[in-house]
């Protein structure tokens, strides 16, 4: 997450961590990007965890954060 700020990304970039996707112990932790580590250590996942970083994330039904503006995907 430093490293993807440090470099211009914006901290508040929509990210998530999926723990063991696809399967019955999935678990899931949404944040912005400058909050994800804090949240991914205080939920204690473990590899392996697939991370998703980028607007797509605010895609998810599950995403906790209100988006600005309407998604054209969600218009329809």
């Amino acid at each position: 997450s430093q490293k993807l700020m440090h470099h211009g990304l914006s901290p508040q970039t929509p990210a998530v961590a999926i723990e063991r996707g696809t399967t019955i112990q999935q678990r899931t932790v949404f944040a912005e990007l400058k909050d994800l580590p804090e949240k991914i250590a205080s939920t204690g996942l473990e590899s392996p965890t697939l991370l998703i970083i980028g607007k797509v994330v605010e895609l998810s039904p599950f995403w906790p954060i209100p988006t600005k503006q309407e998604s054209c995907l969600m218009q329809a």
